[in-house]
């Protein structure tokens, strides 16, 4: 079977929506860089003193009082909170503290408790506050990106 030579135009058109395409994508990742991110205030204080009291009841045995960890229990701030969630979403972060802690008592906290968790974790590595609290639903949750601080 002979092959049938490509038409020009048709390569161009396809060349032109896979850019538009990439272009979109990284539009849209951008927006979500700025918008749906860590260090645009997803949090309140409040929320993060309630995240606070949570934490002391509930995590402070394992992760300490300082957050820094007991050796088994990861620390919680500084370089190795950038290192474990850096460029993931608060919506995978509520994910897997909710499937693993408390330890031995896994998904035992409210989606209001382990979010106001977060929100402490936040504001413990120094991210920004804001006027709207850090929302309990997971689609949301997905749209927001750990990010640099600065």
């Amino acid at each position: 079977m002979a092959r049938r030579p490509h038409s020009g135009a048709g390569v161009v058109v396809i060349g032109a929506m896979a850019a538009a395409t990439a272009l979109a994508a990284v539009g849209r990742t951008e927006v979500l860089a700025q918008e749906g991110a860590t260090s645009a205030g997803v949090f309140t204080e409040e929320q993060a003193a309630r995240g606070k009291d949570a934490y002391g009841r509930e995590c402070a045995a394992c992760h300490l009082e300082d957050m820094l960890g007991d050796g088994i229990a990861p620390p919680l701030i500084g370089v190795p909170f950038s290192f474990r969630w850096a460029d993931l979403t608060l919506g995978a972060m509520f994910e897997a503290i909710r499937a693993t802690m408390p330890q031995g008592a896994p998904a035992s906290l409210s989606p209001q408790s382990y979010v106001d968790i977060i929100a402490y974790m936040l504001d413990a590595n120094e991210y920004p506050t804001g006027e709207v609290e850090l929302p309990v639903d997971d689609a949301a949750l997905q749209q927001i990106v750990v990010d640099d601080k600065q």
